[in-house]
């Protein structure tokens, strides 16, 4: 579990391919007992996460936090140590859909699966006239990390054995609270330990309201719940006796996302179905019905705002090829949907890079291209919006994209390690010279303990704002020297010739590629 949680659960999912913690997985294994102090002493040092904040749909953003590496490995080696028991645990949900499964060469080291909702659905049903719908508020930031020893030996063992460091509980605890600079509440969104720590706390919710409960079916992912039942009353005690198992946790459900309902109900979301009907034919020469799928579409993202309607609409194209006659619509209308969802740009820099592996003869229209992405640059970073800036470096980088000097500008003054390093990387592909004295200054002494440490290790590494690094020491830093050493870099620089999307199936022969 612990080189996969290093190598594969460790940076976000929501991150450009260009980052990457392989090379750290690989350091950390082969150390054996040469680690650095900071990994092998008792009690761990406090160290704080590197923000980045996420599009969402419907406005509202989702801030991820990703811990030092020093601090997540040693919460991962926790995991690891404790494997056995953490697995029992999360196998107690009956009807969790995200449950951590721990599966060689899958894309996360804590797998949780694609399970096909509407089918989960219909089987957990069956049978039963009601529905309760719930949903925690502020779920992730809500838990208490005093709970994980609660959840895997119960309340009471747990107080009484409070101070007991061997106790797996408190050892989990400790090392979660030393990612995260000592805070006791919340935890951070993006790494798959997260994952582990939600279904910790959850799983065991599922098992008692199947054993207290008159519940017919479930289905669970994550803090989004639905549980069926024969009776209205019995829907009713389910919800109240929900309640009070989380309030026992310190949680507490999101009143506007919750609810019983008498079924049939729907069991996917009905714009799916609309923008089924819709998908272009790949034999089909018309533009129209590039048109027509984009114009429903977009009028279906604006009566169901908080639903992800256009990266539905452009990841569900994933096997529809453009003839080379539409292609200029389809790339205008592709580049439309930021307008509506910059969150949109990963689906569309993907689907585009399939496309023209598929088709050389599509060629991208480059300026067209830097347009769109310039423009939103230049709007989501007066913002501070970083997962905007962060692919569209992203797709600078993979399609050599001329930005605009503004876009350039604007993306230089960002107060995140991740757009500091995708833009200095871009610009380095690019051959264009930029520099930040903003992110310089972040290059202090003791940096890499504080929120950009990130950006301070691969400046180090990289040659980035050299004066600054010297006098910041993280050159005799002991485990950013460490990493140094043995090869660790968080920023694949060889993705660009050997980049393959993992979010769409490619379908096998069929045109050339190429960086065209």
């Amino acid at each position: 579990m612990l080189s996969a949680l290093l190598e594969r659960g460790y940076f976000p999912k929501e991150l450009p391919p260009m980052f990457t913690t392989a090379s750290f997985a690989t350091a950390m294994g082969a150390a054996g007992t040469l680690l650095p102090d900071s990994c092998t002493k008792t009690t761990p040092i406090w160290t704080k996460t590197t923000q980045h904040n996420l599009a969402r749909v419907g406005g509202l953003r989702r801030r991820l936090s990703v811990p030092n590496p020093i601090s997540f490995f040693r919460l991962a080696r926790a995991f690891s140590q404790h494997e056995s028991l953490l697995t029992a645990k999360w196998n107690e949900s009956p009807y969790s859909a995200t449950k951590p499964e721990l599966v060689p060469f899958a894309g996360r080291a804590l797998d949780r699966g694609h399970t096909d909702r509407a089918s989960r659905r219909v089987a957990a049903r069956l049978g039963a006239r009601y529905l309760l719908k719930a949903d925690i508020a502020q779920f992730y930031p809500s838990i208490y990390t005093h709970t994980i020893p609660w959840a895997l030996h119960g309340k009471q063992q747990a107080k009484l054995e409070i101070k007991n460091p061997s106790l797996p509980g408190n050892v989990i605890d400790k090392e979660l609270q030393a990612c995260q600079n000592g805070q006791t509440k919340g935890v951070s969104i993006g790494p798959d330990t997260s994952l582990g720590i939600a279904e910790l706390v959850l799983a065991p919710i599922d098992a008692r309201l199947k054993r207290e409960c008159s519940v017919v079916g479930g289905l669970r992912f994550i803090d989004d719940m639905e549980y069926s039942f024969r009776k209205l009353a019995d829907a009713e005690e389910a919800l109240y006796r929900l309640e009070e198992f989380l309030h026992e946790y310190e949680l507490q459900l999101n009143s506007t996302k919750t609810l019983i309902s008498a079924l049939p109900e729907l069991l996917e979301s009905k714009f799916v179905t609309d923008l089924r009907r819709l998908i272009p034919s790949s034999d089909n020469r018309s533009k129209s019905m590039w048109i027509d799928y984009f114009s429903t579409a977009f009028a279906l993202a604006k009566l169901h705002p908080e639903d992800g309607v256009l990266r539905y609409a452009i990841s569900t194209l994933t096997n529809v090829q453009v003839q080379e006659n539409q292609w200029e619509t389809v790339q205008h209308l592709l580049w439309q949907t930021l307008v509506s969802d910059p969150g949109c740009l990963r689906f569309i820099i993907d689907y585009v890079w399939i496309l023209r592996h598929r088709n050389s003869v599509l060629v991208l229209d480059r300026s067209m291209a830097a347009a769109a992405v310039s423009s939103l640059v230049e709007s989501s970073a007066a913002v501070g919006h970083g997962s905007e800036v962060v692919w569209s470096m992203w797709a600078a980088t993979l399609f050599s994209l001329r930005l605009s000097d503004d876009a350039w500008n604007a993306a230089l003054q960002m107060d995140d390690s991740f757009v500091a390093v995708a833009t200095l990387t871009a610009a380095e592909k690019l051959g264009v010279e930029k520099h930040s004295s903003k992110w310089a200054g972040w290059l202090e002494e003791d940096c890499f303990k504080e929120s950009q440490w990130l950006f301070a290790y691969e400046a180090f590494r990289q040659g980035w704002c050299n004066d600054q690094v010297t006098n910041a020491k993280l050159n005799v830093e002991p485990f950013c020297k460490f990493m140094f050493d043995n090869g660790v870099t968080f920023v694949d620089k060889d993705i660009v010739a050997n980049y393959q999307p993992s979010r769409f199936v490619i379908r096998s022969g069929g045109g050339g590629g190429g960086s065209g």
